[in-house]
C-alpha cells in the first residue's frame, strides 16, 4: 500500500491538535508552568505543520512565503517551549542560549533565502535538527534521574526525528532531484512523516508520565515542607537528617546542630494576633533560608521551634551561622514586622557516640539553659557523657516518628 506524504502530514496535524485538546481535558486548566509549556509546544507544532499544508496550493507565490515562514516560526517556538518544559521538570539544562539562537535564526534565514529552494530546505531542516538534538541532550542530564523512563522515550523520539530531519535537509540542499518539493514521495520523506506520527504519540505519553511524576514530587514536597516558612517540617527534617548523620559517621566529618526558639513568641500572638505571629514565623523562615549554606538542613519543628543541621561544620562555624542569623533578624524585624524579634539557641556538636535523638536532646538542653540565662543568646552543650549503646530503642523510634 502506497503512503501519500500529504495524507500523512494531514494526519500528523490532526493528531497534534487532537492530543493537545485531549491534554486540556486530562490535565485540567490549573497546570504548572512546565506542563503548560509542554501543551503549548504541541499546539505550536500543530499550527506550524498546518501552515505548511495551507501553503501548498500557493506554491511559489508570496502567500507561500508568508505561510511557510510562519510555519518555521511555530516549529521553532514549539522546540523552545518544550525545552522550557524540560527545564521546569528537570532543572536548568545545557545549551539554552544556543537553542534560543537557533530558534530565532532558523525562520529569519528561511525568510531571507526563501527564493532559493535548496538553501531554504537545507537551512530549515538542518537547524531544526540541531534544535532537536539539543532537546535530546536535555533529556540526558543528569545521567541517573529519578523516574527516568519517560526521558528515555523522549530521547528516542528526538533522536529519531533529528536523523530524518537531517536526511531531508541533505536531500533538499544537495540532492534536490530526490526531494524537489515538500510532499515528494521519496521513501525517506514518507518514512520521516510516518515516524513523526509515531513519535508524536510516544512523546505525548512521555509528557503525561512527566506530569504525573511532577505531581507526585509536589505532593511529597508538601508532605515534608512547612507551608508557612518553606522549611522542612519535623517529619521531612528527620528523614533527611538521618541520611546526613550517616554520612558524617561514615566519613568522620564534623556536624553541628542548632536548636532555636523565638523569644516571647506567645506575647506576639496575644498582643498583636495570630496573623502577626504568622508574619514573624514567615520572616524568620526566609532569613534562615538566606543564612543557611548549601547542604544545611533547616526545619520548623513545631510552633516557634526551629533547628538547623550543619554538615561539615565545627562548633565555631556553627556559632558564626547563629551570629549572622541574629544580625539579619535584628535588622529585618523592625522594618518588616514593626517590632523587634530575637531568639535563643542551643548548639550541640556531633560525636561518634551520638544518635539523632541524643544530638537533638543535647541541643535542646543547651537551648533551655539559654532561655534560663535570659534569652537572646546561644549556649553550647558540653560533650556527651552517655555511653554508646545505652539509649532506649523505644524512645529512638518515637523521636523518628
Amino acid at each position: 500500500m502506497a503512503l501519500d506524504p500529504l495524507t500523512l502530514l494531514v494526519v500528523n496535524v490532526a493528531n497534534l491538535l487532537a492530543l493537545a485538546s485531549a491534554l486540556v481535558i486530562l490535565m485540567g486548566r490549573q497546570l504548572s508552568p512546565s506542563a503548560s509549556a509542554a501543551r503549548r509546544s504541541l499546539v505550536a507544532q500543530g499550527l506550524g505543520w498546518g501552515a505548511l499544508i495551507l501553503a501548498t496550493p500557493w506554491a511559489g507565490t508570496w502567500v507561500d512565503g508568508v505561510l511557510s515562514t510562519l510555519s518555521m516560526v511555530c516549529i521553532s517556538a514549539s522546540q523552545w517551549m518544550f525545552f522550557q518544559a524540560l527545564e521546569g521538570w528537570l532543572g536548568e539544562r545545557r545549551h539554552r542560549r544556543w537553542l534560543l539562537v537557533l530558534a530565532v535564526a532558523m525562520p529569519v534565514g528561511y525568510a531571507i533565502g526563501f527564493g532559493h529552494y535548496a538553501f531554504r530546505v537545507a537551512w530549515s531542516n538542518l537547524l531544526i535538527a540541531a534544535q532537536t538534538l539539543i532537546l535530546a541532550r536535555a533529556t540526558l542530564q543528569p545521567r541517573r534521574p529519578v523516574g527516568s523512563g519517560w526521558r528515555w522515550v523522549l530521547l528516542a523520539c528526538t533522536l529519531t526525528m533529528a536523523a530524518f530531519t537531517i536526511a531531508r535537509g541533505v536531500m533538499g540542499g544537495w540532492f534536490t532531484e530526490l526531494y524537489p518539493y515538500f510532499e515528494a514521495p521519496h521513501p525517506i520523506n514518507v518514512a520521516a512523516l510516518l515516524a513523526a506520527n509515531v513519535t508524536l504519540v510516544l512523546a505525548n505519553v512521555a509528557v503525561l508520565v512527566a506530569w504525573r511524576d511532577e505531581a507526585e514530587q509536589q505532593m511529597h514536597r508538601m508532605a515534608v515542607t512547612d507551608q508557612l516558612t518553606g522549611l522542612f517540617n519535623r517529619h521531612g527534617w528527620i528523614e533527611q537528617a538521618h541520611r546526613v548523620m550517616s554520612q558524617a559517621s561514615r566519613h568522620g566529618h564534623p556536624l553541628s546542630l542548632l536548636s532555636i526558639d523565638l523569644d516571647h513568641f506567645k506575647r506576639i500572638n496575644d498582643t498583636a494576633g495570630h496573623e502577626a505571629g504568622d508574619a514573624a514565623l514567615e520572616l524568620f523562615g526566609q532569613l534562615v533560608q538566606q543564612c543557611q549554606r548549601g547542604g544545611d538542613l533547616a526545619a520548623r519543628i513545631g510552633g516557634e521551634e526551629f533547628c538547623i543541621l550543619l554538615p561539615f561544620c565545627t562548633g565555631e562555624a556553627a556559632k558564626a551561622v547563629d551570629q549572622r542569623l541574629r544580625a539579619e533578624l535584628s535588622a529585618a524585624a523592625p522594618r518588616r514586622l514593626g517590632h523587634e524579634l530575637a531568639f535563643s539557641s542551643g548548639l550541640a556538636v556531633w560525636e561518634p557516640r551520638d544518635s539523632l535523638l541524643s544530638l537533638m536532646s543535647r541541643a535542646d538542653s543547651a537551648l533551655y539553659q539559654a532561655k534560663r540565662e535570659g534569652r537572646g543568646r546561644l549556649v553550647q552543650a558540653p560533650p556527651s557523657r552517655e555511653p554508646a549503646g545505652q539509649r532506649d530503642p523505644a524512645e529512638e523510634r518515637k523521636a523518628q516518628a
